[in-house]
Parts: C-alpha cells; structure tokens; sequence
C-alpha cells in the first residue's frame, strides 16, 4: 500500500463490533498509519433520540482537533478515495490561493444482491452541484436547491475547522451534521474541480436518508427545532453577509428562501414515500413536486440503468482515463468475500 497520510477513524460501535475494529486497524497498522479514535454515540436508540443527535459531526469536530497536515478530506464508511487524486488536489489548493476546497469526480456503484462485495452491476457518475461562483449567497443558493454536500473534497484544515465551528448550536440530525457545514463551506469560497477520478461511494438500499431514518417532519416536531432553526438562521445569514458584505437583512431573506425551499421540499416528497394515497390533497400536484425534486432527494442519481451499465463497460476498458483507478475499487469489491 502506497498512500503515507494520516488516517483517523471515528468509531462509535459497540462492544463486540468495536472489538473487530480494533482487530481490523491493528492489521492494516503495519503498512499504513491509522489511529481509531471512539466517538460518542445515542445514549438511546429511539428514532426522537436519533434525530437529536449529530453524532456524525461531533466525530468530524473530534478528529479535525487530531489533524496536523495542511490539508485533509473526509471518507465515509462507504467511500473509496483514490490516493494519487487526493494529491492532485492538494496541489491545486497549494498553486490557488482563491479557493477554499477542490474536488475530483465522484462515481456511485451497486453489488448485485445490495452486498458488501460482490458483482458490481451499474455505476453511473453523480455531478457535483457547481460552488464556484463569485458570491457567497449564489454559493450557498445553489448548495441549498441541489444539496449535494462538498464535504467531499479537500479542504486546508483552518477551513475544515471553521465549518464545524458553530454545529454545536444546531444538534439535530442532518440539519446540524451535514446541512450546516455544507453550507459553511459553499459560503466561506469557491470549490475548485479536477477532471480526475476522486471518490467511489457505494449505494446501499438502506439509505441514511430514508424516510424513516430521518424523517423532516419528526426533525419539524423535535423539541430541539425551533432553537436549532433560528440558531442555523442565524449562523448563515451572517456567515453571508459578512462574505459578501451585504446588509443582515437582506442576508435572512436568502437564507429564509432558501432552507424553505430545501426543507419543503424534503418534507413533500416523504409524505408522498408515506402516504401514498394522498386523500384529500392534488395527487397532481404531489407527483409534479416529486418530479421536480427527485433530484434532490436521490442526490442528482440516474435512473437510466441502461446508461448505468454502458459507463460501467465502458471504464471496465483500460482506453477509458478513469479505469486504472477505478480497477483498484472495481476488484476489491468483485475479489473478497464478505
């Protein structure tokens, strides 16, 4: 194994599983340098408790405290990052003083059966919500219709630090741990891109954002929310207009346009997943939304698996550019076993 970074894990397993992690890190601790440090997890498992936790971010806070490189990325457990891309991005950041995060780019894949390994059956490519215009509000505007997160990319660490700055103030799930530091980032500059192989994230069924799991109307009815919103208000609108050097007010109505636009959204299509008769309400109606923010809610993901498939034959040719680094990923998953 050739990449010599930093590793840092935030574990929040318990017991048995956090026993084979330990197993797992003191294995791989021979040619690579990883540290395992625990994370807090939910006191309790109930879906309110799970809401009102940002476990996620208070990992993310714990570990950027741990950094002492320049630069640093974030890598869910999902994820596969190609080293040498991660470079290439650094390097970018090093010779471009304006701009704030740089990404390459980002395929998904799924194994067939909804396996951990196996037989990769379609991949298709998920495009970045672009984050480089000029203003800050424009930035953030784009980040909030099409939240794809940047939180993918590589960022100096003064700037991964101040995007988890002010989470403690928001602590619900998804609003606090992702919508907040994503909006950071597309506030505080402009993200560069590289036409290069960066990340493979693998698709599960089971998906963090299922309705059931975080579910906006239980976000909306959590005891937490009301000062969690206005705290996220706030941060945001001064975050923008400090950026952009534009009046308070006029920074609230953007944000208000915005997160409106973004929780209605998230909130009408999981009515329509729940509910799927809709009595009393213009089905209509509720299919043209959903329409409009499928991709939003799916992550900008194709559903044309016939072109799926046709992008996976075609990166499976040593002609296409991104097949030596997604051959790395492509035959872990296909080569071991579960």
């Amino acid at each position: 194994m050739s990449f010599k970074g930093k590793i840092l894990i935030g574990d929040s397993s318990r017991e048995i599983e956090a026993n084979k992690n330990r197993d797992i890190v003191a294995n791989y601790n021979e040619n690579l340098d990883i540290e395992l440090i625990e994370c807090p997890a939910p006191a309790k498992t109930t879906k309110v408790d799970w809401i009102g936790f940002a476990g996620e971010a208070i990992a993310m806070k714990q570990l950027l405290s741990l950094v002492n490189t320049q630069y640093a990325t974030f890598c869910g457990d999902d994820d596969f990052l190609i080293p040498d891309a991660l470079i290439d991005c650094a390097q970018y950041l090093e010779d471009s003083d304006n701009y704030v995060a740089v990404c390459g780019n980002r395929l998904e894949f799924g194994v067939k059966d909804d396996r951990v390994t196996g037989d990769i059956t379609w991949v298709h490519l998920v495009e970045h919500t672009k984050l480089n215009a000029a203003t800050a509000v424009s930035r953030w505007s784009a980040y909030s219709a099409r939240a794809i997160s940047p939180i993918y990319c590589i960022m100096r660490i003064e700037d991964w630090l101040k995007a988890y700055e002010d989470f403690e103030k928001v602590r619900l799930r998804y609003i606090g741990s992702e919508f907040l530091p994503s909006s950071i980032i597309a506030i505080s500059g402009k993200m560069g891109y590289i036409d290069r192989l960066m990340i493979m994230h693998q698709h599960h069924e089971d998906r963090i954002l299922d309705w059931n799991k975080v579910n906006f109307y239980s976000i909306l009815m959590h005891s937490g929310w009301s000062n969690s919103v206005n705290n996220l208000r706030n941060v945001l609108a001064s975050a923008i207009a400090a950026k952009d050097m534009i009046p308070l007010e006029k920074a609230e109505e953007e944000f208000d346009k915005g997160f409106w636009g973004h929780f209605s959204a998230h909130l009408t299509s999981q009515y329509a997943s729940v509910y799927q008769n809709n009595q009393g309400h213009n089905q209509n109606f509720i299919l043209t939304v959903c329409s409009f923010i499928r991709g939003l809610r799916d992550k900008a993901i194709s559903t044309n698996k016939s072109s799926d498939f046709n992008l996976l034959e075609s990166l499976l040719k040593p002609s296409h550019s991104y097949n030596q680094d997604f051959m790395s990923v492509y035959d872990l998953i296909t080569k071991t076993d579960d």
